[in-house]
Protein backbone atom coordinates (compact mmCIF):
# COMPACT_ATOMS: atom_id res chain seq x y z
CA UNK A 1 0.00 0.00 0.00
CA UNK A 2 1.65 3.43 -0.56
CA UNK A 3 2.42 5.87 1.53
CA UNK A 4 1.15 8.86 2.27
CA UNK A 5 4.16 11.08 1.07
CA UNK A 6 3.64 9.10 -2.26
CA UNK A 7 0.99 11.97 -3.22
CA UNK A 8 0.32 15.40 -2.63
CA UNK A 9 -2.42 16.09 -0.02
CA UNK A 10 -4.22 17.40 -3.71
CA UNK A 11 -3.04 14.37 -5.75
CA UNK A 12 -4.76 12.39 -3.02
CA UNK A 13 -7.57 14.46 -3.25
CA UNK A 14 -7.73 13.96 -6.55
CA UNK A 15 -7.70 10.50 -6.70
CA UNK A 16 -10.33 9.94 -4.37
CA UNK A 17 -12.83 12.53 -6.61
CA UNK A 18 -11.71 10.13 -9.64
CA UNK A 19 -12.69 7.04 -7.94
CA UNK A 20 -15.90 8.05 -6.88
CA UNK A 21 -16.59 9.47 -10.11
CA UNK A 22 -15.51 6.01 -11.72
CA UNK A 23 -17.99 4.45 -9.74
CA UNK A 24 -20.42 6.84 -10.93
CA UNK A 25 -20.12 6.21 -14.41
CA UNK A 26 -22.27 2.56 -14.03
CA UNK A 27 -23.45 2.50 -10.61
CA UNK A 28 -25.17 4.28 -8.08
CA UNK A 29 -23.33 5.97 -5.09
CA UNK A 30 -25.85 3.84 -2.86
CA UNK A 31 -23.49 0.68 -3.85
CA UNK A 32 -19.77 2.49 -3.07
CA UNK A 33 -18.25 3.34 0.62
CA UNK A 34 -15.20 4.98 2.07
CA UNK A 35 -13.61 1.93 2.23
CA UNK A 36 -14.23 1.04 -1.34
CA UNK A 37 -12.76 4.13 -2.73
CA UNK A 38 -9.67 4.02 -0.16
CA UNK A 39 -9.06 0.12 -1.35
CA UNK A 40 -9.30 1.65 -5.28
CA UNK A 41 -6.72 4.29 -4.45
CA UNK A 42 -4.15 2.22 -2.42
CA UNK A 43 -5.02 4.60 0.81
CA UNK A 44 -6.56 4.04 4.06
CA UNK A 45 -10.03 5.13 4.70
CA UNK A 46 -8.54 6.95 7.93
CA UNK A 47 -6.65 8.67 5.54
CA UNK A 48 -9.42 9.87 3.39
CA UNK A 49 -11.20 11.16 6.33
CA UNK A 50 -8.13 13.11 7.46
CA UNK A 51 -8.17 14.76 4.36
CA UNK A 52 -11.66 15.49 3.17
CA UNK A 53 -13.46 15.66 6.89
CA UNK A 54 -15.92 12.65 6.30
CA UNK A 55 -17.29 10.10 3.93
CA UNK A 56 -20.28 12.95 2.70
CA UNK A 57 -17.47 15.86 2.47
CA UNK A 58 -15.41 13.35 -0.11
CA UNK A 59 -19.19 13.50 -2.24
CA UNK A 60 -19.65 16.65 -2.00
CA UNK A 61 -16.38 17.31 -3.38
CA UNK A 62 -17.72 15.07 -6.02
CA UNK A 63 -20.86 16.70 -6.36
CA UNK A 64 -18.41 20.19 -6.92
CA UNK A 65 -17.24 18.54 -9.84
CA UNK A 66 -20.49 17.68 -11.00
CA UNK A 67 -21.97 21.30 -10.37
CA UNK A 68 -19.03 23.23 -12.38
CA UNK A 69 -19.49 20.42 -15.68
CA UNK A 70 -23.31 21.40 -15.69
CA UNK A 71 -22.15 25.15 -15.50
CA UNK A 72 -19.77 24.81 -18.28
CA UNK A 73 -22.44 23.17 -20.21
CA UNK A 74 -25.23 25.54 -19.68
CA UNK A 75 -23.19 28.27 -20.93
CA UNK A 76 -22.16 26.56 -23.64
CA UNK A 77 -25.54 25.96 -24.92
CA UNK A 78 -26.59 29.49 -24.17
CA UNK A 79 -23.88 30.97 -25.91
CA UNK A 80 -24.77 28.77 -28.70
CA UNK A 81 -28.34 29.73 -29.04
CA UNK A 82 -27.05 33.17 -28.18
CA UNK A 83 -24.92 33.09 -30.94
CA UNK A 84 -27.70 31.98 -33.46
CA UNK A 85 -29.70 35.00 -32.44
CA UNK A 86 -33.09 32.80 -31.41
CA UNK A 87 -33.85 35.08 -28.41
CA UNK A 88 -33.60 34.61 -24.70
CA UNK A 89 -36.37 32.12 -23.97
CA UNK A 90 -35.04 30.41 -26.79
CA UNK A 91 -31.36 30.50 -24.48
CA UNK A 92 -33.12 29.06 -21.47
CA UNK A 93 -34.31 26.59 -23.19
CA UNK A 94 -30.87 25.97 -25.11
CA UNK A 95 -29.84 25.36 -20.90
CA UNK A 96 -32.75 23.32 -20.07
CA UNK A 97 -31.88 21.39 -22.59
CA UNK A 98 -28.22 21.01 -21.82
CA UNK A 99 -29.21 20.35 -17.85
CA UNK A 100 -31.64 17.17 -19.21
CA UNK A 101 -28.81 15.80 -21.70
CA UNK A 102 -25.98 15.78 -18.65
CA UNK A 103 -29.21 14.20 -16.23
CA UNK A 104 -29.59 11.12 -19.39
CA UNK A 105 -25.73 10.91 -19.53
CA UNK A 106 -24.71 10.70 -16.14
CA UNK A 107 -27.69 9.54 -13.67
CA UNK A 108 -25.47 8.93 -11.02
CA UNK A 109 -23.23 11.62 -10.81
CA UNK A 110 -26.31 13.94 -11.45
CA UNK A 111 -29.09 12.46 -8.99
CA UNK A 112 -25.76 12.36 -6.24
CA UNK A 113 -26.42 15.95 -6.17
CA UNK A 114 -29.71 15.86 -4.51
CA UNK A 115 -29.41 12.58 -3.00
CA UNK A 116 -26.64 13.22 -0.57
CA UNK A 117 -27.69 15.26 2.83
CA UNK A 118 -24.91 16.52 5.65
CA UNK A 119 -25.72 15.71 8.93
CA UNK A 120 -27.45 18.94 11.26
CA UNK A 121 -23.64 19.68 12.30
CA UNK A 122 -22.22 19.99 9.11
CA UNK A 123 -23.41 23.77 6.92
CA UNK A 124 -22.89 23.88 3.63
CA UNK A 125 -19.51 24.90 2.67
CA UNK A 126 -18.90 28.08 0.52
CA UNK A 127 -17.30 26.78 -2.29
CA UNK A 128 -20.43 24.13 -2.71
CA UNK A 129 -22.80 27.01 -1.96
CA UNK A 130 -21.17 29.51 -4.46
CA UNK A 131 -21.67 27.20 -7.40
CA UNK A 132 -25.02 26.64 -6.71
CA UNK A 133 -25.98 30.60 -6.75
CA UNK A 134 -23.43 30.82 -9.94
CA UNK A 135 -25.91 28.29 -11.70
CA UNK A 136 -28.80 30.35 -10.54
CA UNK A 137 -27.09 33.70 -11.52
CA UNK A 138 -26.92 32.67 -15.25
CA UNK A 139 -30.63 32.19 -15.56
CA UNK A 140 -31.24 35.30 -13.58
CA UNK A 141 -29.02 37.14 -15.88
CA UNK A 142 -30.85 35.49 -19.01
CA UNK A 143 -34.21 36.75 -17.06
CA UNK A 144 -33.49 40.02 -16.19
CA UNK A 145 -32.96 40.56 -20.49
CA UNK A 146 -35.93 39.06 -20.96
CA UNK A 147 -37.95 41.62 -18.60
CA UNK A 148 -35.47 44.42 -17.45
CA UNK A 149 -38.07 46.06 -15.41
CA UNK A 150 -38.21 42.60 -12.58
CA UNK A 151 -36.46 42.85 -9.72
CA UNK A 152 -34.02 40.87 -8.41
CA UNK A 153 -36.44 38.78 -6.49
CA UNK A 154 -38.63 38.23 -8.97
CA UNK A 155 -35.77 36.61 -11.17
CA UNK A 156 -34.76 35.11 -7.78
CA UNK A 157 -37.90 33.81 -7.69
CA UNK A 158 -38.63 32.93 -11.48
CA UNK A 159 -35.47 30.88 -11.82
CA UNK A 160 -36.32 28.76 -9.01
CA UNK A 161 -39.44 28.02 -10.44
CA UNK A 162 -37.99 27.31 -13.96
CA UNK A 163 -35.04 24.78 -12.27
CA UNK A 164 -37.89 23.01 -10.11
CA UNK A 165 -39.99 22.69 -13.54
CA UNK A 166 -36.91 21.47 -15.51
CA UNK A 167 -35.82 19.15 -12.75
CA UNK A 168 -39.24 17.75 -11.86
CA UNK A 169 -39.34 16.68 -16.39
CA UNK A 170 -35.97 15.31 -15.82
CA UNK A 171 -36.27 13.31 -12.70
CA UNK A 172 -39.91 11.55 -13.71
CA UNK A 173 -38.60 11.48 -17.59
CA UNK A 174 -35.48 9.34 -16.28
CA UNK A 175 -37.75 7.50 -14.15
CA UNK A 176 -40.07 6.73 -17.00
CA UNK A 177 -42.66 7.88 -15.06
CA UNK A 178 -44.83 10.76 -16.90
CA UNK A 179 -46.54 7.81 -18.99
CA UNK A 180 -46.87 8.99 -21.90
CA UNK A 181 -47.91 7.21 -24.72
CA UNK A 182 -47.96 10.35 -27.30
CA UNK A 183 -43.90 10.15 -27.89
CA UNK A 184 -43.41 13.86 -25.99
CA UNK A 185 -39.86 14.44 -25.52
CA UNK A 186 -38.20 16.21 -23.14
CA UNK A 187 -37.44 19.04 -25.24
CA UNK A 188 -41.03 19.02 -26.35
CA UNK A 189 -42.03 19.18 -22.47
CA UNK A 190 -39.49 21.87 -21.41
CA UNK A 191 -40.13 23.93 -24.35
CA UNK A 192 -43.96 23.97 -23.09
CA UNK A 193 -43.02 24.96 -19.76
CA UNK A 194 -40.73 27.84 -20.19
CA UNK A 195 -43.26 29.68 -22.94
CA UNK A 196 -46.03 28.66 -20.50
CA UNK A 197 -44.43 30.04 -17.49
CA UNK A 198 -42.08 32.96 -19.07
CA UNK A 199 -45.04 34.33 -21.18
CA UNK A 200 -47.22 34.38 -18.19
CA UNK A 201 -44.53 35.76 -16.56
CA UNK A 202 -43.73 38.75 -18.30
CA UNK A 203 -47.03 39.79 -18.46
CA UNK A 204 -47.41 39.77 -14.53
CA UNK A 205 -44.04 41.13 -13.47
CA UNK A 206 -44.74 44.56 -12.06
CA UNK A 207 -41.71 46.91 -12.15
CA UNK A 208 -39.97 48.63 -8.91
CA UNK A 209 -42.70 50.48 -6.75
CA UNK A 210 -40.59 53.55 -8.04
CA UNK A 211 -41.57 53.36 -11.29
CA UNK A 212 -45.23 52.34 -10.97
Amino acid sequence: MPRRQDHTQEELRQLAIDSVSRHLRSAPASQLSLRMVARDIGYSPGTLINLFGSYSLLLLAVNACTLDCIRDQLLQAMDNSRRADAGVIAELEAAAAAYFHYAQENPHAWRLVFELHLDAETPLPAWQSGRISALFSLLEARLLKLKPRATAADCASAARVIWSGVHGICTLLLDNKLFLSDGADARQLIRSLLTHYLTDWCRHTQPPASDQ
